[in-house]
């Protein structure tokens, strides 16, 4: 009788927010088909922030790739394609790149030039600047060294012929250079505003955007509202007007779209019930769609115990995968021997054995061992997760898990993901469960992600000269094929090592509307909805 409360409750909410949001704008399409050209999706959470220099999540930065464009932006086959770049020209020795920018203005009516976009990759790259993602800039030349501190600013390898021009200058060539300038750390920030007003992201009402929507209303922890950007450049493709975004949990969620309340439940913004998934199946309402992501544990190596590799490999080795794939997720993923997609090509066969629970039990009788201690003397270790039904069953199925095979226990610590985000962030763990989906199609990006402790995506405390010393590498091998082996062996050091634990590497589940079209969804997780539109 309770759930059935919840549900009408939540029904009731769902248009009074929406009133809510409307109600203090100006309906500006009042004669175009608003009510038939809007959706309304679930993206669970509140975003922790819509600064494209500081989002971590994968949530936040879809939200900001819906409000937001850099100079480059995935087409409808999830091609790179230019978008604030008109065009592109790259010098012989494929180390500098000169754009021009295209004639297109902010959602306050003012010019996109060069200079916002030199504006916020400095600010990116400050010293004292929170921006987890800004170890992606490090291709440009001098970038590290200016986020360190060891170089001013003025040395960073970006030079403003004029305001429609901006020319980048690379450390090395890099092959996916292009390709990376979609991610949202490279977009620009409207200089005057950022600088006026450091907190302009924070409310729909200072915020200042040129994606093919704009922020029109957002009211924490419930509900956000974008409406198509008149003021974008290729505002001529795009059709809906609204897309009504709420805030609600996965069991909630699907309860709304089987009411007829959501458009689209489920990924990349949200998650279907695992309980639910086989019945969905057997109607034939549940859709998938590849995704190169992974689900891993990060280890804090700093922590008491797991700073021996020989704790981590058995944690790592008595997990059983396949269990979880089939029992929990239910939805064709596959389990993870190591951090880069099988689907990628990079190795030839698995990193190590699934739920091998005799290497386990003999590694972790040498840890007992080489540390002096006893199974009874063994503190329970912390694991650190989002709080959310589908995290909830694979922390627990990996605590019973390494209960069973080694007696270890494992105490679960289930929080609200702007305390994940924040503790991850601070390395504040033991053992926390997360992911990461590609930024752009290479492994690279996978890898470069425990490149060094001080990068901000990887937390672990976890650094190897060797793997440093190969991923750079890689970035300077011009031979597909060496590139690749390079990449292959940095891997193999890294499973070796262990300061991340793979589980399972992702695909994205999700139900719709029929009448919702268009709806862009690519390996790389991002969906996009510049050219969605509600048919028939």
């Amino acid at each position: 009788m309770m759930k059935i409360k919840t549900h009408l409750l939540i029904t009731l909410a769902i248009p009074f927010l929406i009133y809510s949001c409307k109600k203090n704008h100006k309906d500006e399409n009042k004669n175009a088909p608003a009510a038939q050209q809007q959706i309304t999706i679930n993206i669970c959470n509140d975003p922790s922030t819509l600064d494209p220099r500081k989002a971590r999540s994968l949530n936040d930065l879809l939200i900001i790739k819906q409000v937001m464009e850099g100079l480059m932006r995935e087409d409808k086959s999830g091609k790179v394609t230019p978008a604030i770049a008109e065009k592109i020209e790259i010098s012989t020795d494929q180390k500098s790149y000169t754009f021009t920018i295209r004639d297109s203005v902010w959602s306050n009516g003012e010019k996109i030039t060069s200079h916002d976009f030199v504006h916020a990759w400095k600010k990116t790259l400050s010293p004292g600047f929170n921006a987890p993602n800004a170890n992606m800039l490090y291709v440009i030349k001098n970038a590290k060294n200016v986020k360190t501190g060891n170089l001013p600013a003025s040395m960073l390898g970006l030079d403003i012929p004029n305001e429609n021009t901006l020319v980048v200058h690379l450390e090395e060539q890099t092959p996916f250079f292009l390709n990376v300038l979609s991610h949202p750390v490279f977009f620009p920030v409207n200089k005057n505003i950022d600088r006026a007003n450091s907190k302009w992201a924070d409310k729909a009402s200072t915020y200042v955007c040129n994606g093919p929507f704009r922020l029109d209303c957002w009211e924490h922890n419930n509900f956000l509202k974008t409406k198509k950007n008149p003021t974008y450049w290729d505002h001529s493709s795009v059709s809906l007007d609204w897309i009504d975004a709420v805030m609600l949990s996965s069991e909630t969620g699907l309860k709304m779209f089987e009411s007829n309340d959501l458009s689209w439940d489920g990924s990349p913004l949200s998650t279907i019930p695992t309980d639910a998934i086989a019945a969905l199946k057997k109607e034939n309402k549940l859709q998938s769609s590849p995704v190169l992501g992974t689900w891993w544990l990060r280890v804090n190596v700093s922590k008491k115990g797991l700073s021996e590799k020989t704790l981590r490999k058995a944690l790592a080795f008595s997990i059983n995968r396949q269990e979880i794939v089939d029992h929990i997720l239910q939805g064709n993923q596959a389990l993870a021997t190591g951090i880069v997609p099988d689907v990628m090509g990079l190795q030839s066969s698995p990193l190590f054995k699934d739920n091998d629970q005799e290497t386990a039990k003999t590694l972790f009788s040498n840890f007992l061992n080489e540390t002096g201690q006893d199974i009874d003397s063994l503190e329970p270790i912390p694991l650190l997760y989002s709080s959310s039904e589908k995290n909830h069953q694979i922390a627990q199925a990996i605590q019973d898990q390494w209960k069973k095979t080694l007696g270890v226990n494992v105490k679960l610590e289930a929080v609200e993901s702007k305390v994940f985000f924040d503790r991850v962030s601070k390395s504040d763990f033991a053992l926390s469960l997360g992911n990461w989906y590609a930024d752009f199609d290479d492994a690279i990006n996978f890898l470069e992600v425990f490149k060094s402790k001080d990068i901000g995506t990887n937390n672990t405390n976890w650094e190897n000269g060797t793997y440093k010393s190969l991923i750079e590498k890689s970035y300077k091998t011009a031979n597909l094929l060496e590139r690749r082996e390079i990449m292959a062996k940095s891997e193999k050091l890294l499973m070796d090592e262990m300061p991340v634990i793979p589980i399972y590497h992702a695909t994205m589940l999700y139900v719709k509307k029929n009448n919702v079209k268009n709806v862009l969804l690519t390996r790389m997780g991002t969906i996009d909805f510049k050219w969605a539109y509600v048919g028939e």
